[in-house]
């Protein structure tokens, strides 16, 4: 019991709220006299002897289940990887391994690890670690671990269990690299996310670019659509079924958030700052291929849907929003504050796509430090483009491996 107030920051609701009312009962007199009084009467009608002893073994299992909340500790499970480019899949991963832990760590993999056995990243730990840390579902994030998950490693973070999707994972020299934690009992395993994978994003991102080259060609004769499927299950499990409540401030802001980077993060804690509740309005494809240009979008309407959903700081999204914001959106939604970035604004917008909150006197422009959209990521690749083509045409191999020969059943939870 001691131990459990040691680790004061891991208790739950549930135990915050036993120990109040533990404490409550304990302090008050005039509850303490009269359960005194009570259990000192005694009485010669057996129906009242009766259900008091009934009562009495009620109350000693609640007690001895009050016990086991106290005394039990929380379930801490860890799961890590590169997340170069955090995708639906990756936070399909992690919303199911949350499912089997009372609190999740992400351990994000060393820039030098991931260089030695993967290639470079197009971000570094720092960045990776910020889009990680801003997922709904995590509750730590562990920066610049190493790529072999070991018995070490969940020691030293903390963990009592490691996670990890259905399909095996290797080291450089083809072994497990779960097999030691496996053989402790110390692993959790879900579904694998099919239909995208951060291989297929970097021949998506690789058409961005402005290069012309035979490798360019090639990736675009693969079939590079998304695979992943949107159903009504999955979506509602990664929606917060929430609603503004009253007096709250409603905020919105619109945009394409195609693959995710910094600029993203940064722009979506900023919006939710400034109030309670933040609606995010998500562009349809046409829209973004005209705000953007050619290759864009690279994540379809529902791969950005998923991955705005995943973050803490959005409450709610609108799919495939208006360009024009109106007044009946405004309305609509009760939004107090529209917040926008005008150098988005391009010559199919035929009129200010903010005139009207403009009007309303509820308009806010914002500039992000990294232009929203796919240039942040295309540019760095664009440095180190025959390492990416290879590792890119290495993994759609294995990719094609898998699907062929090892794809798994497992049920998703």
């Amino acid at each position: 019991m001691i131990l459990l107030i040691q680790k004061k920051e891991q208790l739950s609701l549930n135990q915050h709220q036993a120990l109040n009312l533990v404490s409550l009962l304990k302090q008050n007199e005039a509850i303490k006299d009269v359960a005194s009084l009570y259990i000192n009467t005694q009485s010669d009608n057996n129906e009242y002897n009766t259900q008091k002893v009934s009562a009495e073994k009620e109350a000693s299992s609640k007690v001895e289940s009050l016990e086991k909340l106290l005394t039990e500790e929380k379930k801490i499970v860890y799961i890590d990887g590169v997340f170069d480019i955090m995708h639906s899949g990756h936070f399909n991963a992690v919303r199911q391994a949350s499912k089997l832990s009372d609190i999740l760590y992400i351990g994000i993999n060393s820039d030098e690890d991931v260089a030695k056995i993967k290639g470079p990243t197009l971000m570094n730990n720092e960045e990776r670690g910020l889009i990680a840390g801003s997922c709904k579902w995590i509750d730590k994030v562990v920066i610049g671990v190493p790529y072999n998950t070991t018995l070490e490693v969940l020691d030293e973070v903390g963990a009592h269990y490691a996670a990890h999707g259905d399909d095996i994972a290797y080291d450089e020299n083809g072994n497990d690299v779960y097999d030691e934690i496996k053989k402790k009992n110390r692993m959790k395993t879900f579904k694998r996310t099919e239909g995208i994978s951060t291989t297929n994003l970097l021949g998506r991102l690789m058409l961005c670019s402005k290069s012309n080259t035979k490798e360019k060609e090639e990736i675009s004769n693969k079939p590079l659509m998304s695979k992943f499927l949107t159903t009504g299950w999955r979506l509602r499990e990664f929606c917060n079924n929430k609603i503004p409540k009253q007096g709250d401030k409603v905020v919105y802001i619109d945009g394409a958030w195609d693959v995710l980077h910094p600029g993203h993060i940064r722009t979506l804690e900023y919006a939710k700052s400034k109030g309670d509740f933040l609606y995010v309005g998500i562009w349809d494809d046409t829209t973004t291929s005209n705000t953007f240009g050619f290759g864009n979008p690279v994540l379809s309407l529902m791969e950005r849907t998923f991955n705005l959903l995943s973050m803490k700081y959005v409450d709610d999204v609108v799919i495939s929003s208006p360009r024009l914001i109106n007044e009946d959106l405004i309305k609509s939604l009760g939004v107090d504050l529209v917040i926008g970035e005008e150098s988005n604004i391009t010559v199919f917008d035929k009129e200010d796509p903010y005139f009207v909150p403009k009007q309303m006197g509820v308009f806010e422009t914002y500039k992000s430090h990294i232009a929203l959209n796919n240039d942040f990521l295309v540019q760095r690749l664009e440095k180190n483009k025959d390492s990416y083509m290879n590792k890119y045409f290495t993994k759609t191999k294995k990719e094609e491996d898998y699907y062929k020969n090892q794809k798994k059943q497992t049920q998703e939870i």
